[in-house]
């Protein structure tokens, strides 16, 4: 790790603004007319997206979702820095300020950093997301089984480490985000998308 005290505030805020630009909020304002907030579950993620606009509209929200986790990460370490401080992207996609402090439920994001942190952890999420949601159709189970296995995945290939834990907080902080999908679940009433 390098960078002074000043450097880290610095990239940490970079991080968290990257993390920021709502993809999944613009991408139908723009193209469609539609504040994607007004709609179906009221989430600015790519899932509402997908239900709302359409699936291709959805998965170029997921990419862009995505990618902005990746190119925090690719940031960072093309400046020397720590790149747990990518986990703020997806903060910054949670708690977004151009919305309140509110935002989406920071999945697309999360796969981003994780996929570049570890490909191997980024497969296994994206295959379990997939089987996952081809035997039942609910995006938020999909999410849920797919980042409990990123802590996993992280202590297999990597044992412990600062980046491990930051991914356990990761993943806690996703149930977080899904506690409303959670109880849906449990009640059988979670939409399909």
């Amino acid at each position: 790790m390098s960078g002074t005290l000043p450097l880290l505030l610095v990239f940490a805020l970079v991080s968290y603004l990257i993390g920021a630009i709502p993809f999944s909020y613009l991408i139908p304002k723009i193209l469609l007319d539609i504040d994607i907030r007004q709609h179906g579950s009221g989430n600015p993620g790519a899932s509402n997206v997908s239900r709302v606009c359409g699936k291709g509209y959805g998965i170029s929200a997921l990419a862009l979702d995505t990618g902005k986790g990746i190119i925090s990460v690719l940031l960072l370490q093309q400046l020397g820095l720590p790149l747990i401080l990518g986990f703020l992207a997806i903060i910054g996609h949670i708690a977004n300020p151009f919305f309140c402090f509110s935002g989406g439920k920071g999945v697309a994001t999360s796969l981003g950093v994780i996929s570049f942190l570890s490909w191997q952890a980024g497969v296994v999420f994206v295959l379990l997301w997939v089987v996952v949601f081809l035997v039942w159709n609910i995006a938020g189970l999909s999410s849920l089984v797919a980042i409990s296995s990123t802590p996993v995945v992280f202590y297999f290939f990597d044992g412990l480490s600062i980046v491990l834990w930051g991914v356990v907080a990761l993943t806690v902080l996703i149930y977080f985000t899904h506690r409303g999908n959670i109880a849906r679940l449990i009640k059988g009433e979670e939409r399909k998308v």
